[in-house]
């Protein structure tokens, strides 16, 4: 027996422990065996934790300002992103956006633009600093995740439709707070090959899990730029090699001030034109995904 503490906390109240695929999920849209889902994490992160800028930690409490930390994620939301958004230009794919609300409200610009271009923009929390479960109550974590959803809504000029928490790490009020808020599919579990339905009480998301399967470019940098892109491609081939018998789902995240470095840059771009050359393929947005399964799971 599951202990009722585990149970709710956990969320396996409103989501199933051992989500199954549906008897109607033989294929994707389109007929495709595999969709393919490209996340760029656009955050920033207030006090930068060591391992951003890989180096030793400078950061005392409130008292010191990591300038190198900071440094990365300025690159990132200025030169790394913008490379990216050109990547997925010439190679045709549209990307979901991961923001922080911090970067909503810092680069506004840069959320403009990848709406101007077809991308989700997605809800990553305010500051990637703070996990939801660092918040002291439930009130704190909604007007922090509420402030988000604005700063997104301003910059863009649309509410964004999916959430995802920083790490990601929810707290157990999360969950509740992103239905109560209108989203339509939740990232924070990484359980499940397939999408399922999530009901909060009689609020529906669609869960679509954060690199499972599949991958982060925090994975692939240290194997070197080759390594990189013969790990991406050897994978892909499992994942499309399993999807001849069921229909499988793959992910890949970049982060602006990693993947949007010139070298891995290309190693994402080379790897979308090699993934475009299989049929079957579906290159999809996280709302689209979402739609699609919310759609046919109400038969």
């Amino acid at each position: 027996m599951v202990p009722e503490n585990l149970r709710t906390a956990y969320h396996w109240n409103y989501r199933p422990q051992t989500p199954r695929r549906p008897a109607w999920f033989t294929e994707w849209p389109g007929g495709n065996r595999i969709a393919v889902t490209i996340n760029v994490m656009h955050e920033w992160e207030s006090r930068p934790r060591a391992s951003t800028a890989r180096k030793g930690s400078v950061t005392t409490g409130d008292r010191v300002l990591d300038f190198l930390g900071l440094g990365a994620r300025e690159y990132g939301a200025n030169f790394g992103f913008a490379r990216l958004l050109d990547v997925f230009d010439r190679c045709g794919v549209k990307a979901t956006v991961f923001t922080s609300g911090l970067m909503a409200e810092l680069f506004p610009e840069s959320l403009k633009e990848a709406h101007r271009r077809g991308h989700e923009v997605a809800s990553h929390h305010w500051d990637q600093t703070k996990h939801p479960y660092e918040y002291q109550s439930e009130d704190e974590e909604r007007d922090a995740m509420a402030k988000t959803v604005a700063a997104i809504e301003r910059a863009t000029g649309e509410r964004p439709l999916g959430y995802m928490s920083p790490g990601p790490r929810p707290s157990p009020s999360t969950l509740a707070i992103s239905a109560a808020l209108g989203f339509k599919w939740n990232g924070d579990y990484c359980d499940s090959d397939i999408p399922y339905i999530i009901d909060v009480n009689g609020k529906r998301l669609v869960s679509i899990g954060y690199v499972r399967p599949a991958h982060s470019d925090n994975d692939i940098m240290p194997l070197g730029l080759a390594g990189a892109l013969q790990h991406l491609k050897d994978d892909f081939d499992a994942h499309y090699e399993e999807a001849a018998r069921h229909p499988m789902k793959y992910r890949l995240a970049v982060h602006n001030f990693i993947g949007g470095r010139p070298g891995l840059a290309k190693v994402v771009e080379n790897f979308l034109h090699y993934v475009k050359g299989h049929p079957g393929v579906w290159f999809c947005r996280r709302i689209d995904m979402a739609e699609f399964w919310s759609e046919r799971e109400k038969i």
